[in-house]
């Protein structure tokens, strides 16, 4: 009965351990560097994966909006 219960005694600390780093390496891949992102004031593309720099209409177009303000807005709080 003893070696039993050592078996299973193992077996919920193994599935304990492996529920463990599945949840750390979750947060290191999607939680954190999500949060570094917008910290920064950046946007998060969780499709792809990547910290992106918002980019304006008027720099791909060329064309100078009349009402524009000269000042960037400060990022959106989140």
């Amino acid at each position: 009965m003893m070696r039993l219960l050592t078996r299973v005694q193992l077996a919920y600390l193994g599935l304990f351990l492996a529920c463990s780093v599945a949840i750390f390496a979750y947060q290191a891949y999607y939680v954190w560097p999500a949060q570094k992102c917008d910290q920064q004031g950046r946007w998060w593309s969780a499709k792809y994966h990547m910290c992106a720099t918002p980019m304006p209409i008027w720099k791909i177009t060329g064309r100078m909006s009349k009402t524009m303000p000269n000042a960037p807005s400060p990022p959106i709080a989140r």
